[in-house]
């Protein structure tokens, strides 16, 4: 896992996208709008924040929730539109903890000032972790075992089972606990989440190779069942080209 911030801000053609990955979060905040994402289940937790107007998110039973800040648990699907500039947060599931069953939540002006507070320039994560616990309260208690299989590599991960002592179906229980889902799926999400560091720097034909996708279209596959958006749609991804 990255622990060690990396992040840039990148000014074109009008708009401001700040990307950013330390540790459990990743984030990405884009000025302008209207903005809009397509259907999606995300394998982690998905907080969008906006101090500057309502956020409309709605999951597949219609459920609409209106507020300036949605947190949306993990694989629960929905589309989230704003009108204007909005930042998102994505925590890896076993980072954050909401009692009840898996729902769209909304979080007030007040929550959503002190929770953007916290995201600095340098995205140092240990500000943003203290406002979350006293958002949500104290995270789960981290299991090395399941922190490893997210972030071994796929030789380590084929000899978790034996490396960690853990039968392989113990393994999958483990992360259907943790991660409220599958590993595969967070273990996807990773890579794409470097991949979108790649981008605005690199062809995405070469960030895909290098980011563990089979090819281009996988990359924009992964992003829209993902994000609801493809790369296309950030004005960070200039090096970005749709495959013919």
């Amino acid at each position: 896992m990255i622990e060690q911030a990396r992040s840039s801000r990148i000014e074109r053609n009008g708009n401001s996208v700040f990307l950013a990955v330390a540790g459990e979060f990743t984030c990405y905040a884009e000025s302008g709008g209207p903005w809009g994402t397509a259907g999606h289940r995300h394998p982690a937790w998905t907080l969008t924040l906006s101090a500057d107007g309502p956020l409309t998110a709605v999951d597949d039973s219609g459920a609409k929730v209106q507020a300036a800040g949605i947190l949306v648990p993990p694989h629960h699907f929905h589309t989230t539109t704003g009108e204007i500039a909005a930042t998102t947060l994505w925590i890896d599931p076993h980072h954050l903890r909401v009692p009840g069953a898996p729902r769209i939540h909304a979080l007030d002006s007040t929550q959503v000032r002190r929770l953007l507070a916290a995201i600095t320039t340098d995205f140092d994560p240990d500000p943003l972790r203290h406002s979350l616990r006293e958002t949500f309260g104290d995270p789960p208690p981290a299991d090395p075992r399941i922190t490893y299989a997210l972030t071994a590599t796929e030789d380590e991960l084929q000899m978790a089972p034996r490396t960690l002592d853990l039968s392989p179906r113990r393994l999958r229980q483990l992360a259907q606990a943790h991660f409220h889902g599958p590993l595969a799926p967070l273990r996807r999400w990773h890579r794409l989440r470097e991949a979108g560091l790649q981008l605005p720097y690199q062809p995405a034909a070469e960030v895909a190779a290098t980011s563990g996708f089979a090819d281009q279209p996988h990359l924009i596959r992964t992003s829209m069942a993902f994000c609801g958006r493809t790369p296309a749609s950030s004005p960070a991804a200039a090096n970005y080209r749709p495959p013919r």
